[in-house]
């Protein structure tokens, strides 16, 4: 009995990650061209896998399924006080489909922290690559034609200069942007709710990564308000906001403190987690953008709270000094695109790469009664 459980388990395993292969094999190509990279600047110092793997590894590989488990348990123990039905529902819970699955969304968490590595590798490579930040006069006056003659950033800090508000703003955009940036993989990888939509979640997840962060992102560099004049020499123009965020300082989740930890790390060429400087296009908005895009297919109403958290994180962007209003406006035509790519060519073949042999189904079902 185990055995064949053994078996039906890793034939599920296996179907499921054949099913998420096009995600693999981006994330090989990628990392290859990224380690290539490096070795060719001579910039190796710049590779950031370790640290990805230190912080993200116990999450997504001990500290979520130990979570998911726990849940599990506690869901059968409360949801009725029948045996019978109690063996029933961990009989499914240890399917040799779920395990199966879920081992298959392990190792795609593995892909995960490989590309987020490869990521910002790159982006600590982008200074090398162009020759610093070329772009942030041009985008900055992009931005004031835009709108009206007015830099937003300092606009918006004249407007609402309220340290309670500050530190709000700060807490999203530092903690809770990551819990809806780096959450949602893990659970669209493992679980059975999202078998829909997995893969192209997971392709669409990578090309904003690859497209937004890191092409469009190379080709035109810049560093952003908050290092405008670093890196143009101009110290006055965005002035208002570091003078601004220094109230917040002291608070664990500071924009400015950790614009001190990006800058420090940029000028001594050393590599860590969440470290290099890059401003357009904004990746927080755009994996608000595509978190939104999804919940939309799920529900109209969370769809609603997703576009309405992509307008606060654009606005966040801006009032912290990280981005140039452009930056959030050019990441949401971006992700629009590749959503509606990939719902054109990888949602067709997504029920293909997930059938399961007639056999298999057999051997994994769950007994009902």
């Amino acid at each position: 009995m185990l055995q064949r459980w053994l078996k039906a388990a890793c034939g599920a395993c296996y179907q499921e990650s054949v099913a998420l292969g096009p995600f693999h094999v981006i994330v090989a190509v990628y990392s290859l061209l990224v380690l290539s990279t490096a070795i060719a600047l001579n910039q190796t110092d710049a590779l950031s896998y370790r640290s990805y793997f230190a912080k993200l590894g116990p999450l997504y590989l001990a500290i979520l399924p130990i979570a998911g488990f726990s849940l599990a348990v506690g869901v059968i123990a409360h949801r009725t006080d029948d045996w019978s039905e109690r063996g029933r529902m961990t009989h499914e819970y240890l399917s040799s489909e779920t395990v199966g699955r879920v081992v298959a969304g392990l190792l795609a968490m593995v892909s995960f922290i490989i590309f987020m590595g490869s990521f910002t590798s790159w982006k600590n490579l982008m200074p090398a690559i162009q020759d610093g930040f070329q772009y942030d006069r041009a985008q900055a006056a992009i931005d004031r034609v835009l709108h009206l003659g007015a830099d937003p950033g300092p606009a918006l800090v004249r407007l609402l200069p309220f340290p309670q508000l500050l530190a709000a703003v700060e807490w999203n955009y530092s903690v809770l942007w990551s819990l809806f940036g780096f959450l949602p993989p893990f659970f669209v990888a493992t679980h059975k709710a999202a078998d829909g939509i997995r893969l192209r979640y997971l392709v669409t997840l990578a090309a904003t990564w690859i497209v937004v962060g890191s092409l469009l992102a190379c080709a035109f560099l810049s560093a952003g308000p908050a290092f405008y004049g670093s890196v143009t020499g101009d110290v006055t123009r965005f002035a208002e906001i570091p003078a601004f965020l220094a109230q917040g300082s002291s608070s664990s989740s500071s924009a400015v403190a950790f614009q001190a930890y990006l800058w420090n790390h940029h000028a001594a060429g050393t590599s860590a987690l969440g470290s290099g400087i890059s401003a357009f296009p904004s990746m927080h908005v755009a994996l608000a953008m595509v978190n939104a895009l999804f919940l939309r297919e799920f529900s109209r109403t969370a769809g609603h709270a997703g576009f309405a958290y992509v307008i606060f994180i654009l606005f966040s962007s801006v009032y912290l000094g990280w981005h140039y209003a452009i930056d959030g406006y050019v990441s949401i035509i971006a992700v629009l695109v590749l959503y509606a790519l990939t719902r054109r060519f990888v949602r067709g073949r997504e029920p293909l790469l997930r059938a399961e042999p007639l056999a298999m189904r057999t051997i994994t079902s769950p007994p009902r009664g």
